[in-house]
């Protein structure tokens, strides 16, 4: 049975829910590096938290083990956190929730997650998630946000921003999502698009781009100019790893002329400030996303033969 652990019992004032999920709903990890952003801004604290070995397969999402003190370490094993943030200048609290997505018992896990939602009386919950996309990185990051309540979808489209008619499987986000409708909870979903060449990496840009209409949408007043500011080095230098490379360079401006077709491309606008970008983190290597290119465009050309060579169907199945 799920294990629910509650460490406090604060009382809360309207409390909404900011939710990631590290895994499948994670493309470059921009949600959780929202979120981590969040918790380090924030310094919340932890009121619950789902711990449940029935949820994972440790030899896939493996406990790790930390140093705690001095000649002594523990095992960390994988949790879902909720953590409070009380603003007294805001008239509503908020709960971060992150954890890891789980592999098994969805069901189980969705009411478990909710009866700590229901305990701390949530009103509205906020998910966030991205997903790979062909995509070039040099464009504005496409945003789509999507909820079942009227009222949140006429503020979204005040955003100008786009409902999602995505199809196909889906991962705990949306299993979560619909679980709110059923209990009556209003829930947002807002989803990012990242480059599919850039998965291995964490995407700022991605990530700027979801707190951006995280922070609009909650009304949050953040000032964001450092993510800005990193999200701007992180294209350029992108760019710089991507123009070393012809093929690359030339996998990217095909992408470049297939938004340019595209009239119903959907963006957002954000104003950079580079005059922060020496305090930025380091990003990957140039090598391993010229490695993440060619692969594509590897398994591109393994494709097309596919089309023309009968005797090449079976092996390209």
């Amino acid at each position: 049975m799920s294990s629910i652990r509650y460490f406090e019992e604060p009382t809360l004032r309207n409390p909404i829910a900011i939710v990631a999920f590290s895994g499948w709903n994670d493309a470059a990890e921009s949600a959780t590096t929202v979120m981590n952003h969040l918790i380090n801004l924030w310094a919340p604290t932890k009121i619950a938290e789902i711990e449940n070995e029935d949820f994972f397969v440790y030899t896939e999402t493996r406990p790790t083990l930390k140093y705690v003190e001095r000649g002594r370490r523990e095992v960390i094993w994988p949790t879902h956190r909720f953590l409070v943030h009380r603003d007294p200048e805001r008239d509503r609290d908020i709960i971060l929730f992150l954890g890891p997505e789980p592999q098994l018992k969805w069901k189980t896990f969705s009411k478990a997650f909710l009866e700590v939602c229901h305990h701390f009386h949530v009103s509205e919950i906020v998910f966030l998630g991205a997903l790979l996309a062909d995509i070039p990185h040099s464009i504005n990051v496409p945003v789509t946000g999507s909820s079942e309540d009227a009222a949140i979808q006429q503020r979204l489209r005040s955003f100008d921003l786009p409902a999602s008619d995505y199809e196909g499987p889906t991962g705990i986000v949306g299993v979560l999502h619909e679980a709110c409708q059923q209990e009556n909870i209003d829930a947002v979903s807002f989803w990012a698009a990242a480059p599919n060449y850039l998965d291995t990496a964490p995407n700022i840009k991605v990530a700027a781009a979801l707190l951006t209409y995280l922070n609009r949408y909650l009304e949050l007043d953040l000032n964001l100019s450092v993510v800005y500011a990193e999200a701007e080095r992180f294209e350029q230098q992108v760019t710089e790893m991507v123009e070393s490379d012809p093929e690359a360079s030339e996998y990217v401006r095909q992408l470049e002329e297939q938004m340019d077709e595209d009239e119903d491309e959907d963006t957002i606008s954000i104003s950079f400030k580079p005059d922060f970008l020496e305090e930025s983190s380091p990003l990957p290597q140039a090598d391993l996303i010229i490695r993440e290119i060619e692969e594509l465009l590897r398994k591109e050309r393994e494709k097309k033969p596919q089309k023309h060579y009968d005797d090449d169907e079976k092996d390209c199945e």
